[in-house]
């Protein structure tokens, strides 16, 4: 708590001598406090009316702002309210006072024309971060834009991953002559020199369901022994409780949950309970010499996933709706591996020859393929039509579960009783004169 005063007192002091800030932090809960401390500890609680608003990208990190500042001041300090929804959000404005939002710029927005979200005292206008902000599209960016317009007396504080030529046209506009603070790690990470960190695979996943994708990625993997990053003490939290729910004990080697520091600790696969930020991450990493490095990561975290593990970066699909389709296609391929490896017959190759003429071997394959299941699609639908035929239809069965009989009646039950045989001119036989 001592190194967090330490960082408000530095941090007001430079906005005191230019209320304009630019941060170059990594996207983690230790810079939200970073940069989200001093600007709370300038809020006057006597002036009434919302001074702080942070923009953020998306609801995710609106709630991961709110979540940050609650654990760090606790229930009595000021809270920064997460705006996911502007409808909802506009409740809390009309039962009490807001002294700090958090949100997307378009949900800000649509409280600002809804005259909730009262501009004229917001004394700090922060930017989470503001390269995401400007990825986002168009919108997004035209509402910032408004909202930056309407409020003209607030300090400008840039928060952004690096520096790169749409953010310093974004702080020559809305944040000019402002000061630099920090400076985030962006070389690459230093690996031993008999080591290659393997490909980063990644599970898109919320912010929120963390735990049970991680719960899903133990199930499929099924690794011999893993260690499992966390950045923070919740997530490390949630993530050890996961390992107990799924049954593993604190004195179990084979998995162990860590908060950034491998050190010693040998394992097969590392998991990375949210995506690495430093490139002294990866670093820190390869000391445990992984065989596979998985990275649950939110969708807003794979483009800077992807820059910071230079490209190495493919995504792992769990098992499900598409994992079920690949697996299907394996088969096929399976399947002609096997005809291959038995060697194809010279009439089927003969017969091809004339359209290798004018299509690639790869097109005739394909369309062989596709042929292949379209026969299939039929072989199965008709195989189900047989088998709707051959179940009895409701109407040839009567309630006693026997057959009908003469005019769909029963014999001998409720109806006319059996007639005499007919002659060969259609009418009864009568024996007269017999006994």
């Amino acid at each position: 708590m001592r190194e967090l005063e330490e960082v408000a007192e530095h941090a007001a002091g430079q906005v005191a001598r230019s209320q304009n800030l630019v941060y170059t932090l990594p996207h983690s809960t230790e810079s939200i406090a970073e940069f989200l401390t001093p600007i709370l500890a300038r809020i006057d609680l006597g002036t009434g009316g919302t001074q702080v608003v942070v923009v953020t990208r998306d609801a995710e990190t609106a709630l991961t702002i709110s979540e940050t500042t609650l654990r760090l001041s606790g229930p009595a300090g000021i809270e920064v309210v997460p705006i996911t929804s502007a409808s909802r959000a506009g409740r809390i404005f009309r039962s009490r006072p807001v002294f700090a939002v958090a949100g997307p710029a378009k949900e800000l927005e649509a409280l600002v024309q809804a005259s909730l979200l009262k501009l004229d005292k917001v004394r700090t206008v922060a930017l989470a971060w503001a390269d995401d902000i400007l990825d986002e599209g168009p919108d997004p960016v035209r509402a910032l834009e408004a909202l930056l317009g309407e409020v003209t007396n607030a300090a400008r504080i840039i928060v952004t991953r690096k520096i790169t030529p749409p953010i310093e046209n974004l702080i020559e506009r809305y944040a000019r002559r402002a000061r630099r603070v920090g400076a985030a790690e962006t070389e690459a990470p230093q690996l031993p020199p008999d080591y290659e960190l393997p490909i980063i695979k990644y599970v898109t996943v919320a912010g929120s369901a963390r735990g049970s994708a991680l719960r899903k990625l133990l199930d499929d993997l099924d690794p011999p022994s893993a260690v499992i990053v966390a950045r923070d003490e919740a997530a490390a939290a949630e993530a050890t409780g996961v390992l107990r729910t799924l049954g593993y004990h604190e004195d179990d080697k084979s998995i162990n949950v860590t908060r950034g520091e491998i050190g010693s600790l040998a394992a097969h696969t590392v998991i990375f309970y949210q995506p690495p930020v430093t490139p002294a991450e990866l670093q820190r990493v390869s000391q445990a010499k992984p065989v596979q490095v998985v990275a649950l990561a939110a969708p807003g975290e794979v483009a800077w996933l992807r820059e910071l593990a230079c490209g190495r970066l493919a995504p792992l699909n769990l098992h499900g709706p598409e994992r079920r389709a690949h697996d299907r296609e394996e088969a096929v391929r399976q399947e002609l591996r096997a005809v291959l490896a038995r060697g194809v017959p010279s009439r089927e190759v003969i017969s091809l020859e004339t359209l290798l003429r004018e299509f690639d071997g790869t097109e005739l394959a394909a369309a062989a393929l596709h042929l292949l299941e379209r026969e299939r699609a039929q072989r199965r639908l008709a195989e189900a039509n047989q088998s709707a035929v051959a179940r009895p239809r409701p109407a040839d069965v009567d309630r006693s579960h026997g057959p009908r009989g003469e005019r769909g009646r029963p014999p001998g039950r409720g109806g006319p009783p059996d007639r005499p045989p007919r002659g060969a001119g259609g009418s009864p036989r009568r024996d007269r004169g017999r006994p």
